[in-house]
């Protein structure tokens, strides 16, 4: 087994950069599913803004509009002079300031009223619009009651109470809105690691015995072409293996239940065939690079490349249809669809795009290995 020992001891010379790269995935993983999991709650509520009112009204309907403000918004105090005001808007001590003239009650009835309330925001600021939407709707409410013959206080008193009034809303797609595990967050970004891992990995062992000089005293060795080629085998799917149920383990650990699930099986599954198809993607980058820094690099160009167009990184439905197509070229891709299909299902019955997507990354596995073979096969020729 001497060549499986020298596969370990060069494995463990560059050991430090596998390190790396799995507290950066750790730290990716923990943090975007924290953040998105408290930031992705799909549920409706009323802005709350801070009004600074200047009210020199007394009528009914301007106390009711400044009263009807108060109840989802904060009334603040006016600044003394205008210098003092700008300033409290641009430190957004004060989204928004409305001012009420004397009349505007009397004006109002007689339709004058609209033209008369005068708003002040800083530009292009989004406060003034959603804040001017509200002053409207209760003054179109008002003027409702009112063409309808009832009393003014009424008016404004039913006004108050329609205003009120709260929507139920219904999210069209239901499993879109529902909240995903922790566990679909960890699984979604491991074509990323498994890629850089493995090339930089397998990559730099094959590199090593690929040398010109330990090639040929290889060749001239007892130990038969067969026995070293098997043995290169053998610590390559070790190697995998290894880096699959470290990361199955660090699953385990950050989300127990979500793996003891149906669901977590079938993310396992996913991140083993990846892992496959990983490993075949770094024996086809190893026919090109000629040294270890050549070799860094394509890790980084195949890992990014794919993770980005392939919807690890960027989600497919923020993606363009053109984009989406480009997509279905990388393993990635069905890798994510795999992903993301296993948190819509309740049974094994439910499973048939998901096993699709698993035969699609098989089908690229096979083909950068073969794509390598070829490649090694014609270098062995020129040699």
């Amino acid at each position: 087994m001497q060549v499986f020992k020298v596969f370990c001891k060069v494995m463990n010379k560059h050991k430090s950069k596998f390190l790396i790269y799995i507290i950066i995935y750790l730290l990716i993983a923990v943090i975007i599913s924290r953040s998105v999991q408290e930031s992705g709650e799909m549920e409706f509520s009323k802005v709350s803004l801070k009004i600074a009112v200047d009210q020199r009204d007394q009528g009914a309907i301007g106390q009711g509009l400044v009263s009807y403000l108060k109840e989802h918004n904060q009334i603040k105090d006016i600044p003394e002079d205008r210098e003092a005001l700008q300033d409290a808007m641009y430190y957004q001590e004060i989204d928004y300031m409305l001012s009420i003239p004397k009349e505007f009650t009397e004006r109002f009835v007689q339709e004058e009223g609209e033209a008369l309330l005068e708003g002040t925001v800083v530009p292009g600021s989004s406060s003034a619009s959603l804040i001017e939407n509200e002053i409207q709707q209760y003054l179109n409410t008002v003027s409702m009651y009112l063409r309808a013959g009832i009393e003014m206080e009424e008016a404004v008193e039913l006004s108050s109470q329609d205003m009120e009034q709260k929507v139920q809303v219904d999210f069209l797609e239901e499993s879109d809105s529902k909240s995903l595990p922790v566990g679909y967050y960890f699984f979604q970004y491991v074509p990323y690691v498994f890629l850089v891992i493995l090339i930089l990995g397998l990559g730099s062992v094959m590199k090593t015995f690929q040398d010109k000089d330990l090639s040929a005293r290889n060749k001239c060795s007892a130990l038969s072409f067969f026995q070293q080629n098997m043995q290169m085998i053998l610590g390559c799917i070790l190697f995998t293996f290894t880096v699959f149920l470290f990361f199955i383990a660090m699953a385990f650990c950050i989300s127990g239940d979500y793996m003891f699930s149906l669901k977590g099986v079938l993310s396992a599954v996913n991140a083993l065939i990846f892992s496959v198809c990983a490993a075949s993607i770094a024996w086809f980058c190893v026919q090109f690079a000629r040294s270890d820094p050549e070799l860094n690099v394509m890790s980084n160009i195949f890992s990014l490349s794919f993770s980005f167009l392939g919807g690890v990184f960027v989600q497919l439905d923020l993606m363009g249809e053109g984009i989406r197509k480009l997509a279905k070229f990388f393993p990635s891709y069905w890798y994510v669809v795999a992903n993301r299909e296993i948190q819509k299902m309740e049974t094994y019955a439910d499973a048939g795009e998901i096993y699709t997507s698993y035969l699609m990354v098989f089908v690229f596995a096979l083909a950068f290995f073969s794509a390598g073979l070829l490649v090694n096969r014609k270098k062995l020729k020129r040699v």
